[in-house]
C-alpha cells in the first residue's frame, strides 16, 4: 500500500506552517526530539509562529527534523503520530502540556495498518504492540498484539504507569516484560508495588537490601503501602530508604519488633509506635513522652519586616517529644524539646539557644531576630538574621549595607532598643561616609586602608587599618581576627570573623589546614569560612597533602578524623592512606584485598598492587595491555611501560598514544612556559 492509500485509511493530511526552517501545527512548534529541552526559553506561549521562529534562528536552535514542502500526515485515531515519506514520529506529550512546544521524536520503526488504543497507553496495528510513553515508544517485540488486554484481576483505579497487559504468554509493565503468564499477579494498594509469585516488587525489580540482594518477605501476600515510604506484610514493617540526593540509590529494609497495633506513619522519615520511633534511614530513637513532628510556622512579612500572617505545617526533618530534639533522626545534643520551635527559615530556637537547622549558632538567643522585608517591587526579599550585637555571621564587621538593609526593620519596630544599629546610629565616630582626606592605600582583592578600612569603595567598620593583612586570595585578618573574604556578592557582602585570634598567630599548615596559634581548621570550600578540627593536636599536626594530615593521635582527610587509621602505621601515599589492613581512597575504603608490600603509587590518583591490580582514585584500570611491572609515569599527564606509552585524562582513563605525541606535549608545555 503506499503512502496516499495510507494516508486515506489512517492518515489525514497535515498542513503545517513554515518560518525559516521551522514548522508549526495549529500554531505550536514542532522541535527536535532529539533535543528536545533546548527549546525551552523561547517561551513561545501567546507568541506568534513567525516571532518565535525569528528568536529561534538568531538563536541557532535546531530546525524541525521535517522537510518544507513534502507531505506531512497525522494519524486519525491518534493525533500524536505524524508521518512522512521518510517516517512516522511521536510528538513527545510532556512537551507540550508542559512547555508550549511540540517535541518532534522520529522512530526507528513505521506503523502498520489498523493501530487501534488498548487503554492505558498500550496500542496495537496489524503486525505489532506498543506502549506510548512521555519520552518514547516501546515497541513490544515479545508481545502477541491480537492477544494482548489488561489483565483480567486488574482494579478497576489502575493507572496507565502500574496496568500490568497480558497477552497469555507473557505479562507487561509499560510495555517491558516483567513476569511469565502463569505468574501469580497481586495488585497492592498503592500503584508502583505489586506481588508476582510470592515476591514484592517496586516498579520492575523485587525489593532488594543495600547490598544489592533480595529482600525477605514473610507474608508477601500480606503486603500493603501504609502511608510515603512505610510499608508492612502483617508481621514487620517494610521501609523504602534511599543514599544519596540528586543521583540516589534506592533499597528497602525490615524492621521485625515493630509494635504493629500502635504503628504510626508521621511523613515520609518519621513514623512511631508505642516503644520507639524510627527514621527512614534506620535509626530507632527511644523517646520520651509525646512523640511528635515540630510545627514549622512561617511568618509572613510585609515591607518593613512586620508579621502580618503566618502559615504552619509539620516539619519534615525535625522531631519533639517531652524532653528532647531531633534533627534528621538524631538527638540534637543540649536542645529542648519543649521550648523547641521555628522561627522562620531555617531558623530554630530553644530557650537557651538558636539554630540554623541541626547547627547552634553562637549568638544571644533573648535578642535574636529573623525577618524579610517583601517589597512588591523587587524581585529578591534578602532574609535578615541576627542579634544585638550585629548581623548573624558579621562578627562585629559592618559596613553602610547592612545598616540601609537593616533601617526599615528598626524604624518599624521602636520597642527594640540596644541593638548594634541603635549604636551606630548614635555614635559620630562610626559615620558610614568617607572622610579620608590622604590618598588610599590599595592592598588587593578589593581592599583600600587609610584612617580606615574599605572593601569595594565601602568602609567596613569593626576591621582595624593599622593591622589589617590579606592572608592568601581567600582570607584576610587584623589585631582582632581572622575573617574570610567574601566572594560571591562581594561588593554587597562583608568579611566573616572565624577566629577571635590576632593576625599575627595565623599560620598555613599545608593544603586546606591552617591555625590561629590555638585551633586547627580546615578551609575546604574556599567560599566557605575555614572549620575547627575538634581535638586536633596543634603541636604534632602536620599536613600530608591531597586533604590528608596527622597529628600524634588521629589521621585526618579534609578535617574528618578517620578512626580505623593510626598515624604510627599509615602512610599517605598521594590520594591514598595505606595501613598495614586497610586503603583508604579520598577518605574512603577501598574494597580490595592486598599485600603492604606490594602497594604502590606510581601518581597520586594511581595504586597500583604488584603486578595484580591498577586503581585510579577507587575506580579499577583495565591493566589487559599495561605491562604492570615497568609501569610509570613519565610526568602528571604522561605514562610508559616496556611497550606503550599512555595519556591520563585527570578523571580515570588511559590512552595509549604513539612517542611523537609525547615529545610533542613536551614541547608545547615548554613554549608556553
Amino acid at each position: 500500500m503506499t503512502d496516499t492509500d495510507t494516508a486515506l485509511v489512517d492518515w489525514e493530511p497535515l498542513d503545517l506552517e513554515w518560518h525559516q526552517g521551522f514548522a508549526f501545527a495549529d500554531g505550536v512548534l514542532l522541535g527536535d526530539g532529539r533535543v528536545p529541552d533546548v527549546y525551552i526559553l523561547l517561551d513561545p506561549e501567546g507568541a506568534r509562529p513567525d516571532a518565535i521562529a525569528r528568536f529561534a534562528s538568531e538563536g541557532h536552535y535546531p530546525p524541525s527534523p521535517l522537510l518544507a514542502g513534502q507531505p506531512i500526515w497525522r494519524h486519525r485515531r491518534n493525533p500524536w503520530l505524524l508521518r512522512d515519506a521518510r517516517g512516522d514520529y511521536y510528538l513527545l506529550p510532556s512537551y507540550r502540556a508542559r512547555h508550549g512546544y511540540h517535541a518532534l521524536h522520529a522512530l526507528p520503526f513505521r506503523f502498520d495498518e489498523g493501530l487501534e488504543s488498548l487503554g492505558h497507553q498500550y496500542w496495537r496495528d496489524r503486525t505489532g504492540a506498543y506502549w506510548f510513553g512521555d519520552y518514547d515508544i516501546t515497541r513490544i517485540r515479545a508481545a502477541r498484539p491480537d492477544s494482548l488486554a489488561l489483565l483480567a484481576s486488574s482494579p478497576a483505579s489502575v493507572t496507565s504507569s502500574s496496568a500490568l497487559f497480558s497477552d497469555g504468554v507473557s505479562i507487561f509493565l509499560q510495555g517491558q516484560f516483567i513476569a511469565s503468564a502463569p505468574a501469580r499477579v497481586r495488585y497492592c494498594n498503592h500503584p508502583a508495588y505489586r506481588v508476582i509469585d510470592d515476591q514484592v516488587y517496586k516498579g520492575f525489580k523485587p525489593l532488594h537490601q543495600k547490598d544489592g540482594t533480595p529482600l525477605p518477605i514473610e507474608n508477601p501476600d500480606g503486603f500493603q503501602m501504609l502511608a510515603q515510604r512505610w510499608g508492612t506484610d502483617g508481621q514487620s514493617i517494610v521501609v523504602q530508604a534511599q543514599q544519596g540526593s540528586s543521583v540516589s540509590y534506592e533499597y528497602f529494609y525490615r524492621i521485625d519488633n515493630a509494635d504493629l497495633a500502635t504503628f504510626t506513619v508521621l511523613n515520609e522519615r518519621y513514623a512511631k509506635d508505642s516503644r520507639r520511633a524510627y527514621y527512614l534511614t534506620g535509626k530507632t530513637l527511644r523517646y520520651v513522652g509525646d512523640f511528635r513532628l515540630l510545627k514549622r510556622c512561617q511568618p509572613v512579612f510585609d515591607e518593613c519586616g512586620r508579621v502580618v500572617g503566618s502559615s504552619e505545617c509539620e516539619d519534615d526533618y525535625f522531631a519533639v517529644d517531652d524532653s528532647f530534639v531531633y534533627a534528621a533522626g538524631t538527638r540534637l545534643r543540649g536542645a529542648h524539646g519543649p521550648s523547641f520551635r521555628h522561627l522562620g527559615f531555617d531558623y530554630y530556637r530553644d530557650h537557651q539557644h538558636v539554630y540554623r537547622r541541626q547547627q547552634r549558632l553562637d549568638v544571644d538567643a533573648q535578642s535574636f531576630v529573623v525577618t524579610q522585608l517583601c517589597q512588591n517591587d523587587q524581585d529578591y526579599w534578602p532574609v535578615l538574621a541576627g542579634d544585638k550585637h550585629g548581623p548573624l555571621g558579621s562578627g562585629g564587621i559592618i559596613d553602610t549595607a547592612m545598616q540601609e538593609a537593616w533601617a526599615p526593620y528598626f524604624e518599624a519596630h521602636p520597642q527594640l532598643q540596644g541593638y548594634w544599629w541603635h549604636d551606630l546610629q548614635a555614635s559620630p565616630d562610626t559615620k558610614q561616609t568617607p572622610t579620608e582626606t590622604a590618598p588610599l592605600q590599595a592592598v588587593g582583592l578589593g581592599f583600600e586602608v587609610g584612617g580606615q578600612v574599605y572593601f569595594h569603595g565601602r568602609v567596613i567598620n569593626g576591621l582595624d587599618a593599622a593591622s589589617f593583612k590579606l592572608l592568601g586570595k581567600h582570607l584576610c585578618g587584623d589585631a582582632q581576627g581572622l575573617y574570610l573574604i567574601p566572594f560571591h556578592n562581594a561588593e554587597k557582602q562583608v568579611p566573616e570573623r572565624f577566629s577571635q585570634e590576632p593576625v599575627e598567630r595565623f599560620r598555613e599548615l599545608g593544603g586546606p589546614y591552617l591555625t590561629d596559634g590555638k585551633s586547627v581548621f580546615c578551609h575546604r570550600i574556599f567560599y566557605h569560612p575555614p572549620e575547627p578540627i575538634r581535638k586536633a593536636q596543634l603541636a604534632t599536626f602536620e599536613s600530608c597533602g591531597h586533604g590528608w594530615a596527622k597529628d600524634q593521635d588521629t589521621v585526618y582527610y579534609y578535617g574528618e578524623a578517620k578512626r580505623r587509621l593510626h598515624p604510627a602505621d599509615t602512610r599517605i601515599l598521594g590520594t591514598y592512606a595505606v595501613s598495614p589492613a586497610l586503603i583508604l581512597s579520598e577518605g574512603k575504603p577501598l574494597d580490595v584485598a592486598f599485600d603492604p608490600d606490594e602497594v604502590r603509587v606510581p601518581h597520586p590518583d594511581f595504586l597500583q598492587l604488584g603486578t595484580r591490580k591498577l586503581f585510579c582514585h577507587r575506580r579499577p584500570v583495565s591493566a589487559k595491555r599495561i605491562d604492570l611491572a615497568t609501569f610509570e609515569f613519565l610526568n602528571e599527564r604522561y605514562a610508559r611501560d616496556s611497550q606503550r606509552i599512555y595519556h591520563y585524562d585527570g578523571y580515570a582513563t588511559l590512552t595509549e598514544v604513539d612517542e611523537a605525541q609525547y615529545r610533542q606535549s613536551l614541547v608545547d608545555t615548554a613554549t608556553h612556559a
